[in-house]
């Protein structure tokens, strides 16, 4: 049985930090892949069968693998390898996971918002809780696994990635 969930953060950038150096940052898929802290190596490798074929032939690929923990306080822990792509887009970068378990995660992150004074405002949008001026980083998730291993997945997720933003933020 499969559940799908779709997570989006936003976090906003301190004014200091420009729209390219955001995007730099995100076009850097090493660091993207070793700002995450459950990350303990990766190495460039061939797309899975069942990538698509945009995936397969335009996208980068890397095997990466983490280190979980199955139980609070890291008493039982293990690592996980998985395949994953990163693909640069003009403000951002779109990523897919195929992890096992039947773990696929499609997430695209972006740089949004304006500089105050030099652009205007983006328009508002229901529901998305996003900073009226200034820029930011948006995370889009699309998470799909077995309903088992949902809320486990999610938690890394969230706790892994609020890490990576903030040492984006850091590196800028």
């Amino acid at each position: 049985m499969s559940k799908r969930s779709l997570i989006t953060n936003i976090t906003p950038l301190p004014s200091s930090i420009s729209r390219e150096t955001a995007v730099a940052q995100l076009h850097d898929h090493h660091a993207m892949i070793e700002l995450n802290p459950l990350v303990l190596r990766h190495k460039p490798t061939d797309p899975p069968p069942n990538a698509t074929p945009d995936e397969a032939q335009l996208a980068t690929w890397y095997l990466i693998t983490d280190q979980i923990h199955y139980l609070p306080g890291g008493a039982v822990k293990g690592e996980v390898s998985y395949k994953a792509c990163f693909y640069d887009l003009p403000l951002g970068i779109q990523t897919h996971v195929f992890a096992p378990a039947g773990v696929d995660i499609k997430s695209k992150w972006s740089v949004g918002g304006n500089v105050p004074g030099t652009e205007p405002r983006e328009a508002s949008e229901l529901g998305v809780n996003k900073p009226r001026d200034g820029l930011y980083i948006k995370e889009e998730l699309d998470l799909r696994c077995n309903l088992f291993v949902s809320n486990f997945v999610k938690k890394n997720l969230k706790k892994s990635h609020l890490v990576v933003v903030d040492k984006i933020i850091e590196r800028a």
